[in-house]
């Protein structure tokens, strides 16, 4: 028979398997991922040497370009699993802008007596997978070392092998066989009654906002943000549907059961935690559930300072996508471990922005304005800071904050500092691509940039979203419900995509079918407030005046003097031969124009509605030179088609390059 020699180093409580890969504490595999053991190996053959970041970069990853926070992560990981904070040893030293250095007493074993066979057939009985991937070892089962037939020594230059007689090893190995076969017959019995969970069916997954150990201690910044931070992160497993924070922002504060928010997500898995940041120290618990039955699949508890906290994230992201994929590509692993910012105190700002940003209102986008700014002058190089930036200047413009024109000039700079920083960032490309689909009108580009942004994250709901709108502007309503139905599938609950849905009805002129839909997505969300003057749209197309003017009613009821929702019951007055009414509301909007900004396209929708077309081709022109982003759909909307056969509205069309 073949043999194999066998190579341990011995430390403290922890055994080294080089051979097959494996580290032992008192007999029982510690979860290592590949690299992790790669690094480790190294710094134990060092022989206490000191070891330069740099050389341990080219040592593990000799053909790659890896960042340096890939090194730290996975020192971190090691620590972690040698467990230094709690048993009180040092293993490994960091020298301050010099490197790393193993500094525990080492012991090499060399053993070249084991028949190969015999090692195969005792690995067989207790290890379960063993795989190129980063999955981690399994955990809790006892590995016997051959320490009848090997000799220890200290680790130094000279290698001195003792061997022990043939006879001895396979008698030392039918006993350990022996009992070993005992042990698996005890093992099935027991797991056969309690089979372990596994995470084969796993395919979609929420997270969860995470929720304070106690009340006191609560930090909503930061608890929305360790849940948008695993998004972020997961997102890049292009195996698993991750929920975007915009769907999961409705459990923020609340008690609701993971399972059955689980269920109305409609995921496979969700992931909660508690966390705790007392001073400068962080504590967390976190799951990973199946929603089917309530299985926990993983679980992890972490004790660090505040500082570590994207060394703790990296953790928990890498180990859920482990446990939930069977292959990591080279992309996803470093994607998962990628850091935006090194700066704790910038994060911390990044995440009130992104708080505040997810509030949808005006004063809420007004103040991440501020707290991305704070972040960005804290690190200038924060591209994720920037890309952020962009999506609220560009919402401010959306929603008549501020002139179009403003912040259009803001929105450009931010969203192309954030694509030179980082072009393998999609958020970056979606900023970019809405830059190009709502101010510029570049419709090539931006097809070409929320293509890009989907083909580096399948789980950037915003990009399928915007490529819908473009495909919209293109008048491919096919391809638009696709993209949008995409997006869907990756954010099933969100208000805004559901009446995405109903809108490309409304287009369509399928006015029954987009009225059931406006309704389903009111039932999602009824504090979403476009949803019923959209409904009063619909309900003036087919003629229904009294029944659209109360659906705009209600929704001026929760959002007092919105103009979007006053100019569509002005139309509704004006269909309706409520003229005076219709007339009182163009008026006030002349009045407003005066002292402040106000859409142009919103004046010309209400001008059309009275059947003043001069009036109404005039404003729309002022809408194209303001960068109004509403004009996008100027032929689209149903209520501007008796503008269609006139030859200036021809002449926009020509110039907007909308076919």
């Amino acid at each position: 028979m073949s043999k194999t020699p066998k190579h341990f180093y011995e430390f403290g409580p922890f055994s080294l398997d080089a051979t097959d890969r494996l580290l032992l504490r008192d007999g029982k595999v510690v979860s290592l991922t590949p690299k992790a053991f790669e690094m480790l190996l190294v710094l134990v053959q060092s022989g206490g040497r000191v070891l330069s970041k740099e050389e341990l970069m080219r040592t593990l990853w000799p053909d790659s370009f890896v960042e340096e926070a890939n090194l730290s992560h996975n020192i971190y990981k090691l620590r972690e699993a040698l467990d230094e904070k709690h048993n009180g040893h040092k293993y490994i030293e960091t020298l301050q802008r010099r490197g790393y250095r193993f500094v525990a007493p080492v012991t090499e074993i060399l053993d070249e007596g084991v028949d190969l066979l015999f090692l195969e057939q005792t690995r067989a009985s207790i290890v379960i997978e063993e795989d190129e991937t980063e999955r981690p070892a399994i955990n809790g089962h006892n590995l016997p070392l051959p320490e009848e037939s090997a000799i220890a020594k200290p680790l130094d230059n000279t290698k001195e092998i003792r061997k022990w007689p043939r006879s001895i090893v396979l008698i030392g190995g039918f006993i350990v066989l022996f009992g070993l076969a005992l042990a698996a017959y005890f093992l099935w019995t027991r797991h056969s009654a309690q089979p372990a969970a596994t995470t084969g069916s796993i395919h979609s997954l929420a997270v969860l906002p995470f929720r304070p150990l106690s009340a006191e201690s609560r930090d909503e910044s930061l608890e929305l943000g360790m849940a948008d931070a695993l998004i972020t992160k997961l997102s890049n497993v292009r195996q698993i549907i991750v929920r975007p924070t915009s769907s999961i922002l409705k459990y923020e504060g609340s008690d609701q059961d993971l399972l059955a928010a689980g269920r109305e997500q409609g995921v496979d898995a969700v992931i909660e935690g508690k966390m705790q940041k007392v001073g400068d120290q962080l504590r967390l618990t976190v799951q990973l559930v199946r929603v089917s039955d309530g299985a926990s699949l993983w679980a992890g508890t972490f004790d660090d300072k505040f500082t570590n906290i994207f060394a703790v994230q990296d953790s928990i992201s890498s180990q859920v996508a482990q446990a939930l994929v069977s292959h990591l590509t080279g992309d996803e692993q470093q994607r998962i471990v990628k850091h935006y910012t090194d700066n704790i105190e910038a994060y911390q700002l990044y995440l009130k922005g992104r708080v505040y940003w997810y509030k949808f209102s005006p004063d809420g986008v007004k103040k991440s304005i501020d707290y991305y700014n704070q972040a960005i002058t804290l690190d200038p190089s924060y591209a994720l800071a920037y890309a952020g930036l962009s999506f609220s200047y560009s919402v401010q413009g959306a929603i008549g904050a501020l002139p179009p024109v403003e912040v259009f000039l803001k929105s450009k700079q931010a969203a192309e500092t954030a694509m030179k920083l980082d072009d393998t960032l999609s958020e970056a490309h979606v900023a970019v691509g809405g830059k190009y689909l709502f101010f510029e009108r570049d419709w090539a580009n931006a097809e070409k940039e929320f293509r890009r942004a989907i083909e580096l994250n399948p789980n950037q709901s915003d990009a399928h979203q915007l490529l819908g709108y473009y495909w919209e502007v293109m008048g491919q309503y096919d391809k638009a419900d696709t993209e949008i139905k995409d997006a869907q599938k990756i954010a099933p609950l969100m208000a805004l995509l559901s009446m995405d849905v109903a809108n490309l009805a409304y287009y369509e002129h399928h006015y029954d079918d987009a009225i059931d839909l406006f309704w389903k997505a009111h039932n999602l969300d009824p504090d979403f407030v476009p949803v019923p003057f959209f409904l009063g749209q619909a309900y003036e197309r087919k003629g229904q005046y009294e029944q659209a003017i109360n659906e705009c009613q209600k929704a001026l009821a929760s959002s007092p003097d919105n103009p979007i929702i006053l100019s569509a019951l002005g139309y509704a007055y004006a269909r309706s031969g409520r003229t005076a009414e219709a007339q009182a509301i163009l008026n006030k909007f002349q009045e407003t124009r005066k002292k402040r900004y106000l859409s142009p396209f919103l004046i010309a929708l209400l001008c059309t509605g009275l059947d003043k077309k001069d009036e109404a081709i005039d404003w729309l022109n002022k809408a194209y030179e303001e960068r109004d982003p509403q004009v996008i759909w100027v032929k689209l909307d149903p209520e501007l088609e008796s503008l269609h056969s006139d030859q200036r509205f021809i002449d926009l069309m020509q110039r907007m390059g909308i076919p």
